[in-house]
């Protein structure tokens, strides 16, 4: 018995220094890539001159988002928040709309999030009930009744964390259980960010706040890394059900958007220096709907089309469309090419 004693203790003590490695190591990449990430991700003409984005403000903002994730526990990580911080930049100021987060837990998400809507102008709405997780519902695979209250943030805490490390001033708490509050949500949305653990209370987020996105607002999720999770942005039964409209898919399911992380998935499996540090995105007027039929296929044809709705590549007649105008712009034939 001493002699097992002795080499579980050894082992414990290896297992803790390989941790802590692994932690500095991290700690480190983050600290040495904060310009590159200041540099890729906020590298955007369009949202310079709107909002007086002088590259002294970009790197002050990433800053302070990375000093919110030291001091604050969060369940994303400031990169996934610079990646948000880039989406609404981009959106003139010109368009009515507030930012929605859904799901506060202690605060640093919303003060990095109201450090953001500080600079565009706009209201950071927080949905959350402050007393953690709901009972499970039924039929919900994710939800566990051990897991009733975590996460739990009170909602003075939250208040003490946002006004020190964000933008006070720019947050309107709501505080309620998703199903109660949501319904009477009336603002047009630009942004909304579901960090919200459990699949009833997606379905419940998105059912309502859907609606209120502006035609070209961005919707993201904490829970990218579970593909079931999303595939809710995948399911034509349940856009067509609620929306009568295809699914828009899922930018970043299952890895995350490249946000200079490191996290090749599945969750499970990851080696200890990969870690997911990032969001998934969608947007309303995305298209993420299979809808190829093969021509002797006896199958019924698609009912929606990608005609009026964004798909987020090219399409190869596109190309060839755009590279024609180009030669017909520049007066070559191509036969020089």
């Amino acid at each position: 018995m001493p002699e097992t004693d002795g080499a579980t203790s050894r082992a414990g003590k290896l297992a803790r220094r390989r941790a802590g490695r692994v932690r500095r190591a991290r700690r480190l990449y983050e600290a040495l890539s904060l310009p590159f990430l200041t540099a890729f991700l906020l590298h955007d003409p369009r949202s310079g001159d709107a909002y007086g984005l002088t590259w002294r403000r970009r790197a002050r903002l990433v800053w302070r988002m990375y000093r919110t994730g030291r001091n604050i526990e969060t369940g994303t990580s400031f990169r996934a928040h610079v990646a948000m911080a880039a989406k609404i930049f981009a959106i003139p100021p010109s368009v009515e709309g507030v930012i929605v987060e859904c799901g506060a837990w202690k605060g640093g998400t919303t003060a990095n999030l109201s450090l953001v809507a500080d600079i565009v102008g706009r209201t950071l709405v927080v949905y959350d009930s402050f007393e953690g997780l709901p009972e499970p519902a039924a039929g919900d695979r994710w939800a566990h009744p051990f897991g009733t209250g975590a996460f739990k943030g009170e909602l003075d805490e939250v208040i003490g964390n946002v006004t020190r490390y964000g933008v006070i001033e720019r947050c309107d708490f709501r505080k309620g259980w998703f199903q109660d509050t949501l319904t009477d949500h009336r603002e047009p949305i630009v942004t909304a960010f579901l960090e919200v653990d459990y699949q009833d209370s997606l379905h419940v987020c998105v059912l309502n706040l859907w609606p209120h996105l502006i035609e070209k607002g961005w919707l993201f999720i904490d829970e990218y890394t579970r593909l079931d999770f999303c595939a809710l942005f995948f399911s034509e039964r349940w856009w067509a059900r609620h929306f009568d409209r295809p699914p828009p898919g899922l930018l970043g399911a299952g890895t995350g958007i490249a946000v200079g992380q490191y996290f090749l998935g599945p969750y499970g499996e990851r080696p200890p220096l990969q870690g997911p540090n990032s969001v998934g995105l969608t947007r309303k007027d995305f298209y993420g709907m299979w809808d190829y039929v093969p021509a002797d296929s006896d199958e019924e044809p698609a009912p929606y089309s990608s005609e009026s709705w964004t798909t987020t590549a090219r399409l190869p007649a596109q190309v060839v469309a755009n590279k024609l105008r180009d030669v017909d712009s520049s007066g070559s034939d191509g036969a020089d090419r």
